[in-house]
């Protein structure tokens, strides 16, 4: 009787809540000078792939080589990780990139307790067979992505909101999942928000790391009601003009279309979000795409308000694994849980190296796009894989640790190592080092 009655009076509740008025130039947004990291000589970019606590580590590592690396910006010295303007994470890697721009440096004193050295998955599991977890995941305003998030928002994130990520005034975050029924990549910020008039202030950050984490068949999706044609929402014209660009430039039309598909609430009044590794595994793709959507790097420039900088940085910490090579030494069929892990990751190693490809193409073009007559910009490509590892066994190891939320100390510290030597050890990083010292 209790059950039926718990049951009944639950209802679900979305994530989040509507956006009273569009208004271009309020809450979390890259476009807003006034608001955006003063880039200066230098603008550097992070980009941090999924991978669970394996990915976490490698790039925690990447970012206390940072901390550690001196430079000269404009003649005054300063730590490289004060130069980052804005950081892309993905599944695993949002979790670092949420955090240290929520906290700063408050990352190398707490992350490791709170994350990296703590059983997670443990937590989480043990969550779904607490007695009263067990009756509320049997209502339809509880769903284990959910568990999830009230985990991440009491032990990482402390209720903050998006709001409180914008108020920090750190490096621009962008934390990236995938919209299920259409596959496409959903970046949480103000801009993707307004599409689906909604206010991304009052969202916890949380919950957009639990969605962007959400792995199909372990978590379930995290829903956001759509409340399209409310608020007043304008597309800006860049965005206008490439939905009439189908015939001319078809992936610009692509990457505006992919905003254009919220538009319409009666026939998509919701939305599921899934891990973000399943459109973009390296966190990319946001800028790739919104840079074809707007016309060209240089629109997205003017479009975002940032000064020309004479050096562009791009630092991809990508923690992907290895085929499984145990598949082709026997002849059985694989299990489903084997097959199903094959066929993903397939899927993301082809799509990583053509998203690779592109952004070292898109670097190349940036600075060529931004390059005056007599003030070139420079820019670094910069790669830091467990790839570039000589050590066959070494790299063999790394890449065979598992994707989960859950690794020893000493795994954890070996990543953390191998994220800060394979940065100190690459030829662009080196090279952006001597231009600035």
């Amino acid at each position: 009787m209790l059950l039926a009655t718990a049951v009944g009076c639950a209802s679900w509740q979305p994530a989040n809540v509507p956006l009273a008025h569009f208004d271009p130039n309020r809450g979390y947004r890259p476009n807003l000078p006034d608001e955006f990291r003063e880039s200066g000589h230098v603008v550097v970019t992070l980009a941090f792939s999924g991978g669970g606590t394996r990915a976490a580590a490698f790039a925690y590592g990447v970012m206390e080589e940072l901390r550690d690396t001196e430079v000269v910006v404009r003649g005054e010295r300063k730590r490289l990780i004060d130069e980052v303007d804005t950081i892309s994470g993905v599944s695993g890697g949002s979790f670092p990139a949420a955090y240290y721009g929520l906290y700063g440096d408050r990352l190398f004193e707490d992350f490791e307790p709170d994350f990296l050295k703590r059983n997670v998955q443990g937590a989480l599991v043990g969550q779904l067979f607490r007695p009263k977890n067990f009756f509320r995941l049997m209502t339809p305003a509880t769903s284990r992505s959910e568990l999830a998030s009230q985990y991440y928002d009491k032990h990482l994130f402390h209720g903050a909101t998006f709001r409180d990520l914008r108020e920090a005034k750190g490096p621009r975050i962008y934390i990236n999942a995938t919209d299920l029924s259409h596959g496409n990549r959903f970046t949480f910020s103000q801009g993707q928000f307004d599409v689906i008039c909604s206010d991304l202030d009052e969202f916890r950050i949380s919950r957009a790391v639990a969605s962007s984490s959400a792995v199909p068949g372990l978590l379930s999706p995290i829903s956001l009601e759509n409340h399209a044609g409310s608020c007043g929402f304008q597309p800006a014209e860049p965005f206008v003009e490439a939905m009439a660009s189908r015939s001319s430039d078809p992936r610009r039309y692509r990457a505006a279309k992919s905003y254009f598909d919220y538009l319409d609430a009666e026939a998509r009044p919701y939305l599921h979000l899934v891990d973000g590794g399943i459109s973009d595994n390296l966190g990319l793709r946001a800028s790739l795409e919104t840079g074809a959507a707007v016309g060209g790097y240089e629109n997205l420039r003017k479009f975002m308000g940032v000064a020309v900088p004479d050096h562009i940085v791009l630092v991809i910490v990508n923690a992907e694994t290895d085929p499984n090579p145990d598949i082709d030494k026997s002849s059985a069929s694989p299990g489903l849980t084997v097959l199903m892990n094959a066929v993903s990751g397939g899927q993301i190693r082809r799509y990583n190296f053509e998203t690779m490809m592109l952004a070292q193409e898109g670097m190349r073009g940036i600075a060529q796009d931004l390059s005056k007559p007599g003030r070139p910009v420079k820019s670094y490509f910069v790669e830091v894989s467990f790839d570039v590892i000589s050590d066959p066994e070494r790299r063999r190891y790394l890449k065979g640790l598992p994707t989960s939320f859950v690794l020893d100390d000493e795994e954890v510290d070996e990543l953390r190592e191998a994220g800060r030597r394979l940065l100190r050890a690459s030829p662009e990083f080196q090279k952006l080092l001597a231009e600035l010292r």
